[in-house]
């Protein structure tokens, strides 16, 4: 199936999994799929161009372009970061990563979990509501992360060739943290 003929968020799902895997290209050009062994020194942010190019991406590069094939077939949707919060100046690039970026789209006033990038839990999950969605979202990353706790931002771009250290301080300054 190729991106002009999705019409669904079930073809997106699928399609994502025909297309896209997990993984980063660093800042000398190699290529790491499923690992994520110096993530904090050598990555950057991939531009749309690149995602589809490579066919690859983080799950900050995957909601993205789920982001965009949810509008390309009119669905509304919103793109949200939680992770253990970090300030803008946090310097730790030994430290493994602790976020996770995820979207979600709304129908029939519900709202939908389409989970890609985390290989644990991929798939459409359906919710209540936003909220509940949000909070069910949090709490999975709370338990996985020991307890700690795990502010949540939406977000509304992914500039292109950014750190994570520099993708952390714009959600920082994305506003309202939401969730438990």
């Amino acid at each position: 199936m190729r991106i002009a003929e999705l019409q669904s968020p079930e073809d997106i799902y699928r399609w994502m999994e025909e297309n896209i895997q997990y993984g980063w290209i660093d800042t000398e050009g190699v290529k790491h799929i499923s690992e994520m062994k110096n993530f904090r020194k050598m990555y950057r942010t991939m531009s749309m161009e690149e995602i589809l190019e490579y066919k690859l991406g983080t799950c900050i590069e995957q909601v993205w372009l789920m982001h965009h094939l949810l509008d390309r077939i009119k669905t509304e949707n919103k793109l949200f970061c939680c992770r253990i919060f970090e300030p803008d100046d946090y310097g730790n690039l030994e430290e493994e990563e602790h976020m996770h970026c995820f979207v979600l789209y709304y129908r029939d006033g519900k709202a939908f979990h389409l989970e890609h990038p985390n290989s644990e839990k991929k798939g459409i999950y359906e919710y209540a509501s936003e909220k509940e969605a949000i909070d069910t979202i949090v709490n999975y990353y709370i338990e996985l992360r020991g307890g700690k706790e795990s502010p949540t931002t939406q977000f509304f771009d992914l500039p292109a060739g950014i750190s994570f250290r520099e993708f952390n301080a714009y959600i920082n300054q994305c506003g309202e943290r939401l969730g438990v």
